[in-house]
Formats: structure tokens, C-alpha cells, sequence
């Protein structure tokens, strides 16, 4: 049996605890060069020959018929009908005069016709009695001309008096302001015993249906909103289908914009004076590619960057590529510069990343395709 000496053992030991050592220090080198390699997702780039630019023009919602209406005749409020906010519907009276002096009037008219009426009798009596005497030969003819005369003066007189009182009763009718459509009440203008004068106004009152929209378009841009099939209108969280009206033939004075005038559905809930915003895809003959928000980074002077993904020996290489900005909207940007169709590019993260830096790529997960066949309603405002 060969024994092994004590100073041999030693360095037996020695050696075999440095070649374990030596092997665990490899192992985790090459554990820390593979923890540096980054997983990155990444975009396709899709070249698109233009791109459209989602505008909104304000305006606001009016209705179909707005009246002021004030009595045609001088007079102190009496009767107020109705308030701010009710609901009336054509034909019912809103407001009323006072009519004592009217009807005074009418009652002295009456008694004027009455009179005159006695007066007609007695003389068509008279004239009567004349002709039978003058069948006798005891009446002159004088006397029958003479009676004769009164009777058409009186009868002038009666029809007159008809037509005065015809007139007092058309004041009395318009006395009352009785609502001309179907409609709300948008504000009064006066209180009870206020004297107004002819043509003064006293309540507004707006069409309840056929409401319509009013927006001002800039001029350069008219021509694009006419060539539009279809026209959406926001009104608040509600969007409705709108149909042009009036394209306008003058620019305001104060927006030096176009007046347009859609009509909005029956069943549109909005009021009057609500902004209304239209919904307008300005299209842009540019050339360009979509891209995530998230994949653009500052550059130098102003510049925007990306990072494309080339292969070189290594595996996939991170390079930085300079952009031009062209439009951006929500979570994407359209952009021109230094890359091709085709292209992929890393979609967010770049802050954990360094030109020249070796990444590997995550796969894409394709989605889950929806079964549901219900139809939904949605606007889709997306370019």
C-alpha cells in the first residue's frame, strides 16, 4: 500500500480546491454575459403613402327656430302662463294684457249699436207710414227722400260700429301671446304689472325638434369638410350622424371662418347653446411610417431618434436612426427618416438601452380572435 505523505496531501488539496474555483468563476461569467443580453419588443414598419391628421372644429348647438315674442299691442301684464324651462305646445296661451279698457270698450260699442239699431226701426216705421200716406196723396215726396237718407246713414253707421267692435275684439284676442310652435321656454323677459310696449319682448322660445349644429370652418379647409360623405358631430360624451344644411356664403367677422349648418337626429339629446365639435380626417400627402409613441427618443438638436434592430454575427444589434417628426396622436406617431419598409424597430424600453447593444427578440403573440358575433356600436375615430 503506497501512503500518501502529509505535505503531498496539502498541495492535493490545494490544487483541487483552485480548480473548483476556477470552474465555478466560468460558470458565472457566462451567467452574467447571458443575464446582460435584453429581450425587446419590436415594431414591423408598414411605409403608408399618406396620413390623415384628426381635427375637431368647434361650434354649438342651436335650434331649428328661435322666436322673441312680444305682444303687437301697448299694455300692462296681467296673466303669465308659463316659466323658464316649461314645455308648451302650439296654440297654448303663454301670456296675457290686461283687457278691462277693451272690454269697456267693447260694451260702449254695443250699446252704441243698439242704439242706432232703435233709431233704424223708428225710421223704417216712419218711411213706411209715408209711402202708404203718399199712395193717398197725403205725403210729399220730400218727406220720403228725406227718410229715405237717414236710413242709409244709419245703416253706414251700423256697419261702422260693427267693424269697430270687430277690431276691439281682434285686440282682445291679441292680447294673449299664444305659442307659435311646438317648444321651450328659454327665458322671460318681464313680471306681472310691468307695462310693455308693442314689439318689446317677453319670452323666448326655441323649437324643441329639428335642432341644428353651427361650426365655423376655416376657409383653406372647406373644400376638404365638402368632400366628406359623412359627417359626425360631438356633443358632449354623445357622438350623432349629422347632415349638412348650409355650407355658408360669407366669413365671419369675428372667427373669419365659414358658417356651416348641419342638422342633427330627432332623437339627439342636446340643448340649446351646447359646443358641438366636428370630426374631420385631414389627409396629408406625405409618405411615412406608424410608429409607437413609445419608440421615440431625444436626439441631438431637436432631433427624434429610434432604435432599429439589425443582425450582425453576434445576433440582433440595437442602432440608433434619426427620424423627422411628422404628426403625432395618442399612443402613435408618423414619422420620415433613416429607415426602409420592413424594418423592425424596438417599440418601448429605450432608456434600458445603448446603440451597438446585443438584445435578443421577444415573439410576437398573435391575438386572441374574438368569438362573440353581437354587433356593437362604436365610432371609430382612428387613422
Amino acid at each position: 500500500m503506497q501512503w500518501i505523505t502529509k505535505p503531498s496531501l496539502a498541495l492535493y488539496v490545494i490544487f483541487s480546491t483552485t480548480l473548483v474555483t476556477g470552474c465555478d468563476s466560468s460558470e458565472k461569467n457566462e451567467n452574467s454575459e447571458s443575464q446582460q443580453i435584453l429581450s425587446v419588443n419590436t415594431h414591423q414598419l408598414k411605409q403608408q403613402d399618406n396620413f390623415a391628421i384628426e381635427r375637431e372644429y368647434v361650434g354649438f348647438v342651436q335650434a331649428g327656430q328661435q322666436a322673441n315674442l312680444g305682444f303687437e299691442l301697448n299694455g300692462k301684464i296681467d296673466t303669465i302662463y308659463v316659466d323658464v324651462g316649461d314645455t308648451v305646445k302650439k296654440g297654448d296661451p303663454l301670456l296675457t294684457l290686461d283687457t278691462q279698457l277693451l272690454a269697456t270698450e267693447a260694451d260702449q260699442l254695443r250699446a252704441q249699436q243698439a242704439q242706432i239699431s232703435a233709431q233704424l226701426e223708428l225710421v223704417n216705421t216712419n218711411l213706411k207710414r209715408q209711402k202708404s200716406l203718399k199712395a193717398k196723396g197725403f205725403s210729399a215726396a220730400s218727406e220720403i227722400d228725406n227718410l229715405t237718407s237717414q236710413r242709409k246713414e244709419l245703416q253706414a253707421s251700423i256697419r261702422q260700429l260693427s267693424a269697430t267692435l270687430a277690431a276691439n275684439q281682434l285686440r282682445l284676442v291679441k292680447s294673449t301671446i299664444v305659442a307659435p310652435y311646438n317648444g321651450v321656454i328659454s327665458a322671460r323677459h318681464i313680471s306681472y304689472g310691468d307695462v310693455v310696449n308693442a314689439g318689446s319682448p317677453t319670452v323666448t322660445l326655441l323649437a324643441n325638434n329639428n335642432k341644428e349644429v353651427h361650426i365655423g370652418i376655416p376657409i383653406d379647409k372647406v373644400s376638404g369638410v365638402l368632400a366628406q360623405k359623412q359627417w359626425t358631430v360631438r356633443v358632449g360624451k354623445h357622438a350623432y350622424p349629422v347632415k349638412l344644411l348650409n355650407p355658408g356664403a360669407t366669413v365671419g367677422l369675428n372667427n373669419r371662418a365659414i358658417n356651416f349648418r348641419f342638422s342633427l337626429p330627432a332623437d339627439a339629446k342636446v340643448i340649446n347653446g351646447e359646443l358641438a365639435y366636428l370630426n374631420y380626417d385631414d389627409t396629408q400627402s406625405q409618405s411615412g411610417f406608424w410608429v409607437p409613441l413609445s419608440a421615440l427618443t431625444d436626439g441631438i438638436r431637436g432631433t427624434w431618434n429610434i432604435f432599429a434592430v439589425t443582425e450582425n454575427g453576434a445576433g440582433p444589434e440595437v442602432e440608433r436612426r434619426s427620424v423627422q417628426l411628422l404628426y403625432a396622436a395618442n399612443d402613435k406617431a408618423f414619422i420620415q427618416g433613416a429607415v426602409q419598409n420592413g424594418e423592425q424597430i424596438i417599440a418601448n424600453g429605450l432608456h434600458r438601452l445603448v446603440p451597438g447593444q446585443i438584445v435578443t427578440i421577444k415573439p410576437q403573440i398573435a391575438p386572441k380572435q374574438k368569438t362573440a358575433t353581437k354587433p356593437t356600436n362604436s365610432n371609430d375615430n382612428g387613422v
